[in-house]
């Protein structure tokens, strides 16, 4: 049995235990924090510390957690966050978790799962059921990432309220360990690609991928309508403690930019199955585990929802999710000219001509952000700035 690495926090009036995950120092497990409501500012304050150099923090046995409970303490570690969305969300409905259910008195709280809910804090008769691929297949994503008008949120909590003994669980991989594990050319690589992804295939069900979550199979078909275009390379939030991130969508995915499907498809097999999927770390939940971790830094997916709903002997599957909405800008690693041969060097694309063209059309791409009013930094651009209301 591997042993967590152990420190013991003590704050004035009261301390706890951080246990640091065996296998990615990223995670780390609270112990000795039971209730989240009013904790003085010492303990949040070290919290958010911890928070920083552990981008997934799970408490241990938290109790008597209400939506609005749940909602409060997850607010706290992102302080850019956007205040008077959480506080007004009818005024802010482009901010809101759709489509899920939302708690009536709680819009940026959603219950899911797989669970028939009679009366759970005035939600009212009503079934919570994972998306159909979610219940087959791994569903590799950041929440937002790549949405059409949503400026993509740091925090995401989830609150364990059931959690069945077999599945249920949640595979996370960090995309600085991604980053930090390639190679120079290939982190130069990773600047010149600029996917297409559309998640209304995914919804409507017209998309079919295998088990593992990296392979698309279905024949390709052009679907313009929502169909956007997303680097993979995203710079730090806080370049002092954080890292370059790669961050993939392989379930939305259509294609690299300025490359052909097929191999387009093939060279994102071929990137999750050798350079992110060494780096996954799966969560086995336990009742009562509250957990906060930063959307930006990592991609997740649960594991396959069948495991439990078709085991008749285990109890389902119920957790609250929420999304914190932000004012804190996402910025990307602006191209590097220079590099138009990485993608050829990395042998991920066999013709010079077609890795000068996914080049060009990454600076076009960052180029045009940047021309818009983009802020840019050394070698960054914010990639996005905030929510656009009006696609809403």
């Amino acid at each position: 049995m591997m042993r967590l690495l152990c420190t013991t926090m003590l704050i004035t009036g009261m301390s706890y235990k951080l246990s640091i995950h065996p296998l990615d120092n990223k995670i780390a497990y609270v112990k000795g924090i039971n209730d989240v409501k009013n904790l003085n500012k010492k303990t949040l304050d070290s919290l958010r510390k911890d928070f920083q150099k552990h981008p997934l923090l799970i408490f241990k046995d938290v109790k008597d957690v209400s939506p609005q409970i749940f909602l409060d303490f997850s607010k706290e570690f992102d302080l850019d966050a956007d205040l008077d969305a959480l506080y007004s969300p009818m005024e802010y409905q482009h901010q809101m978790l759709q489509p899920f259910d939302q708690f009536p008195d709680c819009k940026h709280v959603a219950p899911r799962g797989s669970i028939n809910l009679k009366n759970y804090y005035n939600i009212k008769d009503i079934d919570v059921e994972p998306y159909e691929p979610f219940k087959t297949d791994y569903i590799w994503h950041s929440d937002l990432l790549g949405h059409d008008y949503k400026l993509i949120h740091i925090v995401t909590g989830f609150y364990i309220v059931e959690q069945p003994l077999i599945g249920g669980d949640t595979d996370f991989i960090s995309g600085e360990r991604i980053y930090d594990n390639l190679n120079s050319e290939e982190k130069k690589a990773c600047e010149n690609i600029l996917v297409e992804i559309n998640r209304r295939k995914f919804v409507t069900g017209t998309m079919k991928q295998d088990y593992a979550g990296v392979n698309r199979l279905e024949p390709h078909s052009e679907m313009e309508e929502g169909t956007n275009e997303v680097p993979i390379l995203f710079a730090p939030d806080d370049p002092e403690t954080e890292s370059p991130r790669i961050l993939v969508l392989p379930t939305f995915f259509e294609r690299v930019n300025g490359w052909t499907v097929s191999k387009s498809r093939k060279w994102m097999k071929d990137f999750m199955t050798k350079k992110v999927l060494p780096f996954r770390i799966s969560i086995q939940w336990q009742k009562n585990d509250l957990a906060v971790f930063n959307n930006r830094r990592w991609i997740h997916s649960s594991t396959p929802a069948n495991q439990y709903i078709k085991n008749d002997n285990g109890p389902t599957r119920f957790l609250m999710q929420t999304f914190i909405p932000t004012k804190k800008p996402m910025k990307a690693i602006t191209p590097n000219p220079k590099n138009a041969y990485a993608c050829y060097n990395t042998k991920w694309i066999n013709d010079q001509e077609v890795s000068i063209i996914s080049a060009h059309n990454m600076i076009k791409f960052s180029d045009k952000i940047i021309q818009n009013g983009a802020c840019t930094n050394d070698n960054t651009y914010e990639y996005r700035t905030k929510p656009d209301s009006t696609l809403f």
